[in-house]
C-alpha cells in the first residue's frame, strides 16, 4: 500500500506560513469557545515544559505558533468585546448620529422600497467614534448625496437578536444596521467633489449603460454576478435561486475569483493582437482589474482572486518565483488577522478549501508529468 502511495502520489512542500495560519486558527476557534484565564496558563505551561526538549530552532518555531495562536484568541475576543461595548453605549435611548454618506442604494421588497445608505461615524451623541452604520430609511432622502455630512436625529439603535446576522455584522465592520420609517437629519456639509460621491456615479453610469443595452434577465445576471451588486436584481432573483437550490448548483450563482478570470483572460487574448511590450501589457492588465475592483461590489471570494492575481503579476514583472500555495497561504493569514470572524462564514471557508484543494492537485499534476517526461 505504501508502495503504491509513493509510486502515484507526490507530497507538495507546504509554506511555512500553513503552521502558522493554523495556529492562529485555532486560537480563534479556542476563543470562540469561551477561553479561561486559568485555561490560558494552563497551555502556556504545557507549551513551555514541551520548549524544554526541542532545539533551537524548534522551539522559536513553536513560540511563534504559540503567540498566533494568543493572537488569534486576543483578536477575536477584542472585536466581540468591541461590538458588545459599541450596543451597551447606543441601545436602549435616543441617539444622534453624525457621518459621512459613503455609499446609497435603493432596496425594494413586495411590499416596500427603502433607500439604504452606508454612513461613516464622526461622532454619536458629541462623543468621537468612527464606525461604519447601515440605515435602511423609507422616508425620502433624494436630496442626500454621497459624500454629504448628514446628521440623524432620535435613533435607536438594537443588538439583532440572531447571532448569525449580529456575527456578520462584525464580519462586515458594520457597527449597527438601523431601519426607521421615519428617520430626521440634516445635512451639514455638502462638498463641491468627493472621490466617494465621484466613483458611486461612475458606478451608476456603468449600471444604467448596461441596462439600457441588455434585456432586464440579462442585467439581473450581470449585474449580480460580474458586478456583485445584488440590490438591483434582489426580488428578481429569488425564483431563479430557488430553482438553483433545488438541483444543488446553487454555488454557480455567488460571484467568485472564476469571473476575476474571465475579465483577465479576455483582455489578455485581446492584448495579444496589439504590439505592446510585455511589461506595458502586465501593468496595463492590472490598471484594468484595479479599476473593476473599483466599479464593482467586493466580496470574499473576488477579494482573494485579486489577491492572488496582483501578487503572480508583480512576481512577473519582479522575476520572483511565484509560489500558489505559500501566497495562498499569505492572503488566508492577512484575512485573518484583518477580521478573525472570516473563520465561521461559509464563502470564506469554500474559496480558499476549494482554492487550496485546486492548487495542490494542479502542482501533483505538474509534478507527476515532470517525473513522466524526465524517465
Amino acid at each position: 500500500m505504501s508502495f503504491c502511495i509513493k509510486k502515484y502520489f507526490h507530497f507538495i512542500p507546504l509554506s511555512p506560513l500553513l503552521p502558522t495560519t493554523i495556529a492562529l486558527i485555532i486560537g480563534i476557534l479556542w476563543q470562540s469557545t469561551s477561553l479561561t484565564t486559568i485555561q490560558a496558563i494552563i497551555t502556556s505551561i504545557a507549551f513551555c515544559t514541551l520548549l524544554t526538549n526541542l532545539n533551537i530552532y524548534k522551539k522559536l518555531h513553536t513560540l511563534i505558533y504559540v503567540l498566533m495562536l494568543f493572537t488569534g484568541a486576543y483578536l477575536y475576543h477584542q472585536q466581540i468585546t468591541d461590538a458588545d461595548n459599541f450596543y451597551l453605549l447606543t441601545s436602549n435611548k435616543s441617539i444622534t448620529i453624525t457621518g459621512i454618506v459613503t455609499d446609497k442604494d435603493q432596496e425594494k421588497t413586495d411590499y416596500s422600497s427603502s433607500t439604504v445608505l452606508t454612513i461613516e461615524t464622526t461622532k454619536i451623541d458629541e462623543q468621537p467614534i468612527n464606525k461604519k452604520i447601515i440605515i435602511h430609511a423609507q422616508k425620502s432622502t433624494d436630496i442626500i448625496y454621497v459624500g454629504d455630512t448628514v446628521t440623524f436625529f432620535n435613533v435607536f439603535v438594537k443588538k439583532p437578536t440572531a447571532e448569525s446576522f449580529y456575527l456578520y455584522q462584525i464580519k462586515e465592520k458594520i457597527a449597527a444596521t438601523i431601519f426607521d420609517q421615519n428617520i430626521k437629519y440634516t445635512i451639514t456639509n455638502h462638498p463641491s467633489w468627493s472621490f466617494n460621491r465621484f466613483l458611486f456615479e461612475l458606478k451608476q453610469k456603468v449600471l444604467n449603460a448596461i441596462k439600457q443595452k441588455t434585456s432586464s434577465i440579462v442585467f439581473i445576471f450581470f449585474t449580480s454576478l460580474f458586478l456583485g451588486n445584488r440590490h438591483h436584481s434582489k426580488q428578481s432573483m429569488e425564483d431563479v435561486n430557488e430553482n438553483f437550490k433545488r438541483w444543488g448548483i446553487f454555488h454557480l450563482l455567488a460571484r467568485s475569483g472564476m469571473h476575476l478570470a474571465f475579465f483577465v483572460i479576455a483582455w489578455q487574448t485581446s492584448l495579444q493582437f496589439i504590439p505592446m511590450p510585455f511589461f506595458v501589457k502586465q501593468i496595463f492588465i492590472m490598471l484594468l482589474c484595479l479599476i473593476y475592483y473599483l466599479l464593482s461590489w467586493s466580496s470574499t471570494p473576488f477579494l482573494r482572486s485579486l489577491s492572488l492575481f496582483f501578487i503572480n503579476k508583480t512576481c512577473t514583472l519582479t522575476n520572483t518565483i511565484y509560489h500558489s500555495l505559500h501566497y495562498l497561504t499569505l492572503i488566508c493569514l492577512c484575512f485573518l488577522l484583518y477580521c478573525p470572524l472570516y473563520i465561521f462564514f461559509l464563502d470564506f471557508q469554500l474559496t480558499f478549501a476549494i482554492t487550496f484543494a485546486i492548487v495542490w492537485f494542479s502542482q501533483l499534476q505538474s509534478l507527476r508529468l515532470y517525473q513522466n517526461n524526465s524517465n
